[in-house]
């Protein structure tokens, strides 16, 4: 630990450490978000590295996706078929989209090489540049993609 913390910030002495836990990054998604009345969503259902602030906003999707089908089951005397709707819609997404965009993050970001982080901006910039791309780009990285992929299964 002593050596990691000089690493990236020395000094002659060492650095008081009084714990450490080591994080160490997971991608997984539950096989099933429902078992009869159990119901998993945000973190319980799928774990991604944090890069990107991505699991935490994919929680709130799923929290919002689930409380309105417990509405319609509540209010409006719904089917309980909507549960497993709801783990059809976003174990989906969480597969497609969250955990494709968590690793892409990570890799960018622990990009070593200068000319394949350099060429990473480039498309960036290119990204910026160009309205056609833009948009799409920005409404996958916003999470609004997924959304869409979500409630379109049935």
């Amino acid at each position: 630990m002593q050596r990691r913390i000089q690493g990236f910030n020395a000094k002659d002495s060492d650095y008081p450490i009084h714990h450490r836990n080591l994080y160490e990054v997971h991608q997984r998604v539950a096989s099933s978000y429902r078992d009869g009345r159990l119901l998993l969503a945000g973190d319980a259902a799928h774990i991604n590295n944090p890069l990107g602030g991505m699991g935490m906003n994919f929680g709130l999707h799923d929290a919002f996706n689930l409380a309105d089908k417990m509405g319609k089951i509540w209010f409006d005397n719904g089917s309980h078929d909507l549960l497993d709707l709801y783990d059809r819609q976003r174990r989906t997404v969480a597969q497609e989209f969250l955990q494709r965009q968590t690793i892409e993050n990570k890799k960018n970001i622990e990009q070593k090489d200068p000319a394949a982080r350099e060429a990473f901006y480039d498309e960036l910039r290119a990204i910026v540049a160009d309205p056609a791309k833009l948009r799409p780009y920005l409404v996958r990285v916003a999470m609004i993609e997924g959304i869409r992929r979500s409630n379109s299964i049935v």
